[in-house]
């Protein structure tokens, strides 16, 4: 499976969240709300992703897996992820539809482990409800906890499911370091020694943290290196152009599977697929 993961250079889609934010989703709700309340929101979104090049749309079902979904939600969950997954594939013909989860929020960053049956349940449901939807394999993403990727990619294994893990890191110096203070380097290998298909980094900065970890990926990491780096927040987004630019460093060492997490839209996915164009 690692091998045609990716067989050759990839545009990602862009940001789901934040899109929804700028379409009116009230801050603090869930965009897994609009799926059942606003569905046209949502097809929108990726549809705008899709016709910027994207090859892999990622649903809109992050929370699917964690106790956010809350009593209105949380009993709804294979309804949720079939209309995820139906409103992704009704946007493109040609992408690959990836069931998204996000971390369940119960490892806190250093601390103790918790009981790891409710995560394991949670991930196992999601997961089921994803793959009986017809998604073509599971993203696991902004994860900080390897022994969490554990229970999340052997859900994804008992789904039959392919599943790519994405790290979401802090700068530590001139590392990048996971919550708990695990290497970047660390969590990714972690990731494929249990069967991610793929491994990599979301909602971390275009810059040099991951020009470096491209540079060791093509070196020594023997699967695909993904990413969706952040070009900013509302009120301090990069414009795609800078936003390109901020990545080509890490083109340049070899990413070639790349989009955009928080505050990317379809304008910076055009930028990214021109930069990756003009490396490839």
């Amino acid at each position: 499976m690692r091998p045609a993961a990716f067989p050759g250079p990839t545009l990602l889609d862009g940001a789901m969240g934040t899109a929804l934010l700028a379409r009116g989703l009230p801050a603090g709700a869930l965009p897994e709300d609009w799926l059942l309340d606003r569905p046209d929101e949502v097809a929108a979104v990726h549809a705008g992703h899709a016709a910027a090049g994207a090859r892999v749309l990622l649903t809109c079902t992050f929370n699917a897996a964690a106790p956010r979904l809350g009593p209105r939600l949380g009993p709804r969950v294979e309804a949720l992820c079939a209309r995820a997954v139906e409103l992704a594939r009704g946007a493109s013909g040609e992408a690959r539809v990836a069931g998204d989860l996000g971390p369940s929020g119960r490892f806190p960053p250093g601390g103790p482990a918790p009981d790891p049956s409710p995560v394991a349940a949670g991930y196992a449901r999601a997961a089921r409800a994803l793959a009986a939807a017809g998604a073509d394999l599971l993203w696991l993403e902004s994860q900080w906890e390897p022994a969490e990727v554990r229970l999340a990619l052997a859900a994804a294994r008992a789904a039959g499911l392919p599943a790519v893990v994405t790290f979401t890191l802090r700068q530590e110096g001139d590392r990048l370091v996971a919550l708990g203070g695990a290497a970047a380097e660390a969590c990714l290998e972690s990731a494929l020694a249990e069967g991610a298909a793929a491994a990599g980094l979301n909602c971390i900065p275009a810059g040099p943290g991951l020009a470096a970890i491209a540079r060791w990926a093509h070196r020594r990491l023997g699967a695909p290196l993904v990413a969706k780096p952040s070009p900013g927040l509302p009120g301090a987004v990069l414009s795609p152009e800078a936003f390109a630019e901020a990545l080509r460093p890490a083109l340049d060492a070899g990413l070639e599977v790349v989009g955009g997490c928080c505050g990317a839209g379809p304008e910076h996915l055009r930028a990214v697929a021109a930069a990756l164009a003009r490396r490839t």
